[in-house]
């Protein structure tokens, strides 16, 4: 795998229905290389012979015990963003990252106690069973979802393409069985473009998926414009992040060349710039925000506020603000944090988020659309 700038913050989990690494694991934050030399495992050797004499069960394999010990090295930095992924890890990083998934396609949710499905991708294995946003997911194969978090779920649904997953529903009251084959699905980034007025148009971004989401935006755009479109609202609730590239190019479309985010490593504090060419929209634009709006999408806000005078309607965003990197390894690879950024106007977001300049309820579409067209009046 090539490295690759990731600026992924709060994942949403979209089912889409579907070491020796030590000598390159990274710095610590004073920019000392970490190295282990022979006698450093020592430890390691007590432990597991400790474990191997004492522990009431068996042991995991010598491969999972290696991938938590490198586990535990990340961890050990503080970091939540910095982590040793397995090969399996790596290779849903890449789907997810992608927008590329085996499954049924559907996106999930955690509501109180309850699995909720969020979203259904039309098209897809969901779609065609009937599966409806709004439904609850009360078993996955049979077994119950008790107390089970939206990781684990996913884990549950997920397999090989041809495989079958049964989904037990609740519905308006009624409990309902749907059987599913799993199928390679590809999910869009924009998931809604429309004229919301005669002169208002509307984008939802979901994500930002590699290769794509600045692709699906800009063909969005165009469309609106040719019906009419002189204002724009940009959906970027729950949206989580992505690839850095594919925001650098979407803000390229309302500021062309222009800077997009400060990188700031520990050496230097550098400009990354929007790719030159044509501005393709000049009217105001809104943007809808929320916790859930993370990373690159803090940044797509964060830029076309500080540059074209956007406004940001909604609620404050997650105030994820640092980029990290994929070094591959020979198992798997490390997703590190390199650098923090900051707006154009150099303001730092980690940990603090973006403001709104109109706080509105982020669950109330209607709500939020009236405060939109305030703003463009």
């Amino acid at each position: 795998m090539n490295k690759r700038s990731v600026s992924a913050g709060v994942v949403v989990l979209i089912l889409v229905l579907g070491i020796t690494a030590g000598y390159v694991l990274g710095f610590l934050t004073s920019g000392r290389p970490i190295v282990l030399q022979a006698g450093d495992y020592r430890l390691l050797d007590e432990l597991k012979a400790v474990l191997q004499e004492r522990y009431y069960t068996d042991l995991p394999s010598d491969e999972e015990l290696l991938y938590g010990s490198a586990k535990g090295l990340t961890a050990a930095l503080g970091d939540p963003w910095t982590e040793y992924l397995t090969p399996e890890e790596i290779s849903m990083l890449q789907s997810d990252l992608e927008g590329t998934y085996t499954g049924i396609g559907v996106v999930i949710s955690k509501t109180g106690d309850q699995i909720v499905i969020q979203t259904v991708f039309p098209n897809t294995p969901a779609a065609k069973a009937g599966l409806k946003a709004g439904d609850i997911i009360l078993a996955v194969d049979g077994k119950t979802l008790d107390q089970v978090s939206v990781d684990v779920v996913s884990s549950m649904v997920r397999g090989n393409a041809g495989t079958s997953v049964t989904l037990e529903i609740l519905r308006d009251g009624h409990t309902l069985s749907f059987d599913l084959k799993r199928e390679e699905v590809s999910i869009p980034a924009v998931t809604d473009s429309k004229m919301v007025t005669p002169t208002v148009g509307y984008i939802k971004l979901m994500q930002f998926y590699d290769n794509k989401a600045s692709s699906e935006f800009k063909s969005a755009l165009v469309q609106l414009k040719g019906e009419g479109m002189t204002s724009l609202i940009i959906d970027l609730r729950d949206n989580p992040g992505g690839m850095l590239e594919e925001a650098r190019k979407i803000v390229g479309y309302f500021a062309p060349a222009q800077v997009v985010v400060y990188e700031k490593d520990k050496q230097e504090t550098k400009p990354l710039k929007a790719p030159g060419g044509a501005k393709l929209f000049e009217g105001n634009v809104v943007i809808w925000v929320n916790g859930g709006s993370a990373s690159a999408s803090e940044i797509v806000a964060g830029a076309l506020r500080d540059l074209i005078g956007a406004k940001l309607v909604g609620e404050k965003t997650f105030g994820k603000g640092e980029i990290q990197t994929i070094e591959p390894l020979s198992e798997g690879a490390v997703k590190v944090t390199v650098a923090e950024y900051l707006t154009p106007n150099k303001t730092a977001l980690n940990k603090v988020g973006l403001a709104p300049d109109v706080q509105a309820t982020a669950t109330d579409d209607a709500k939020l659309l009236e405060a939109s067209l305030e703003v463009f009046k």
